[in-house]
Protein backbone atom coordinates (compact mmCIF):
# COMPACT_ATOMS: atom_id res chain seq x y z
CA UNK A 1 0.00 0.00 0.00
CA UNK A 2 1.36 3.72 -1.04
CA UNK A 3 1.11 6.00 1.53
CA UNK A 4 1.00 9.94 0.23
CA UNK A 5 -0.14 11.86 3.28
CA UNK A 6 1.25 15.20 3.67
CA UNK A 7 4.54 14.53 5.56
CA UNK A 8 5.15 17.73 7.49
CA UNK A 9 8.81 18.09 7.10
CA UNK A 10 9.55 15.24 9.14
CA UNK A 11 12.90 13.44 8.40
CA UNK A 12 11.70 9.89 8.10
CA UNK A 13 8.28 8.92 6.44
CA UNK A 14 6.45 5.75 5.57
CA UNK A 15 6.26 5.80 2.01
CA UNK A 16 4.74 2.18 1.44
CA UNK A 17 4.54 -1.22 2.57
CA UNK A 18 3.23 -4.76 1.71
CA UNK A 19 3.61 -8.19 3.81
CA UNK A 20 7.10 -8.28 3.06
CA UNK A 21 8.49 -4.76 3.85
CA UNK A 22 8.05 -1.18 4.64
CA UNK A 23 9.74 1.68 2.76
CA UNK A 24 10.84 4.28 5.04
CA UNK A 25 12.16 7.67 2.97
CA UNK A 26 13.71 5.28 0.32
CA UNK A 27 15.29 2.65 2.52
CA UNK A 28 13.06 -1.05 1.98
CA UNK A 29 13.22 -2.41 5.89
CA UNK A 30 12.78 -6.43 6.04
CA UNK A 31 13.80 -6.99 9.46
CA UNK A 32 12.46 -5.69 13.17
CA UNK A 33 12.76 -1.62 13.25
CA UNK A 34 12.21 1.54 15.61
CA UNK A 35 11.02 4.82 13.64
CA UNK A 36 10.15 8.22 15.07
CA UNK A 37 10.03 10.88 13.33
CA UNK A 38 12.94 11.94 13.58
CA UNK A 39 15.02 8.50 13.91
CA UNK A 40 15.41 5.05 12.76
CA UNK A 41 17.10 2.30 14.20
CA UNK A 42 17.27 -0.38 11.23
CA UNK A 43 19.02 -2.92 13.33
CA UNK A 44 16.79 -3.46 16.06
CA UNK A 45 17.83 -6.90 17.55
CA UNK A 46 14.13 -7.71 19.09
CA UNK A 47 13.16 -10.69 17.40
CA UNK A 48 9.77 -11.52 18.98
CA UNK A 49 7.25 -10.12 21.44
CA UNK A 50 9.11 -12.13 24.48
CA UNK A 51 12.41 -10.42 23.79
CA UNK A 52 10.60 -6.84 24.58
CA UNK A 53 10.34 -8.05 28.51
CA UNK A 54 14.03 -8.20 28.04
CA UNK A 55 14.90 -5.05 27.13
CA UNK A 56 12.15 -3.26 26.14
CA UNK A 57 10.87 -0.69 28.11
CA UNK A 58 14.70 0.90 27.59
CA UNK A 59 14.84 0.61 23.65
CA UNK A 60 11.28 2.06 23.58
CA UNK A 61 11.29 4.78 25.48
CA UNK A 62 14.62 6.30 24.17
CA UNK A 63 13.13 8.99 21.84
CA UNK A 64 10.71 9.82 24.85
CA UNK A 65 7.16 8.94 23.33
CA UNK A 66 3.94 9.89 24.65
CA UNK A 67 2.74 6.89 22.43
CA UNK A 68 3.89 3.77 21.42
CA UNK A 69 2.89 1.39 18.67
CA UNK A 70 3.76 -1.95 17.81
CA UNK A 71 3.37 -3.67 14.56
CA UNK A 72 2.76 -7.79 15.31
CA UNK A 73 3.02 -8.71 11.89
CA UNK A 74 -0.27 -9.91 9.98
CA UNK A 75 -2.45 -10.49 12.77
CA UNK A 76 -2.91 -8.47 16.54
CA UNK A 77 -0.55 -10.31 19.25
CA UNK A 78 -0.16 -8.38 22.59
CA UNK A 79 3.20 -8.01 24.37
CA UNK A 80 4.65 -9.18 27.69
CA UNK A 81 1.89 -7.45 30.49
CA UNK A 82 4.62 -6.14 32.73
CA UNK A 83 6.42 -3.87 29.71
CA UNK A 84 2.90 -2.75 29.59
CA UNK A 85 2.13 -1.95 32.85
CA UNK A 86 5.67 -0.22 33.45
CA UNK A 87 5.22 2.23 30.49
CA UNK A 88 1.44 3.24 31.86
CA UNK A 89 3.19 3.85 35.06
CA UNK A 90 5.10 6.47 33.24
CA UNK A 91 2.21 7.71 31.48
CA UNK A 92 3.55 6.38 27.93
CA UNK A 93 0.78 4.70 25.57
CA UNK A 94 1.11 1.15 24.29
CA UNK A 95 -1.14 -0.29 21.30
CA UNK A 96 -0.24 -3.50 19.53
CA UNK A 97 -1.57 -4.19 16.57
CA UNK A 98 -1.32 -5.85 13.17
CA UNK A 99 1.40 -3.99 11.43
CA UNK A 100 -1.02 -2.57 8.35
CA UNK A 101 -3.05 -0.58 10.95
CA UNK A 102 0.19 0.00 13.15
CA UNK A 103 1.97 2.06 10.10
CA UNK A 104 -1.15 3.67 8.86
CA UNK A 105 -2.19 4.99 12.89
CA UNK A 106 1.98 5.98 13.04
CA UNK A 107 1.78 7.87 9.77
CA UNK A 108 -1.23 9.89 10.90
CA UNK A 109 0.19 10.82 14.64
CA UNK A 110 3.55 11.76 13.19
CA UNK A 111 1.85 14.39 10.64
CA UNK A 112 0.07 15.45 13.97
CA UNK A 113 3.33 16.11 15.08
CA UNK A 114 2.87 13.68 17.74
CA UNK A 115 6.03 12.07 19.81
CA UNK A 116 4.90 8.52 18.48
CA UNK A 117 7.38 5.63 18.29
CA UNK A 118 6.80 2.63 16.14
CA UNK A 119 8.52 -0.63 16.77
CA UNK A 120 7.55 -3.25 13.73
CA UNK A 121 8.26 -6.72 14.18
CA UNK A 122 9.31 -8.92 11.03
Amino acid sequence: MRLTQDDRGLRFVIRDFSDSHVTVNDQVLRQTFLLTPESLDAAVSVADLDALSEQGESLLLRDDPEVIIIGTGSRTRMGPPALSAALMRRGVGIEYMDTSAALRTYTVLASELRRVSLLVLF
